[in-house]
């Protein structure tokens, strides 16, 4: 699941960026903000992966069983 986040988290990131450099002049509020919104989402899951990591990830790596 945490290559899954990553993914989704890079995925995001990349059609963010690729719809605020074609821009959206003249168009909805939607289209403008669409962007932003992927962007959020994006961060929101790598956020998640580092969470995972910190609170289960390190401990099972270390050896130590999961509450």
């Amino acid at each position: 699941m945490i290559v899954a986040g990553v993914l989704v988290g890079v995925v995001g990131a990349v059609l963010a960026v690729y719809a605020f450099i074609n821009g959206a002049e003249g168009k909805p509020w939607f289209f403008w903000i669409a962007p932003f919104l992927a962007l959020g989402f994006a961060l929101v899951m790598i956020q998640l992966v580092v969470q995972y990591w910190f609170k289960v990830g390190k401990l099972e790596l270390r050896g130590r069983p999961r509450k």
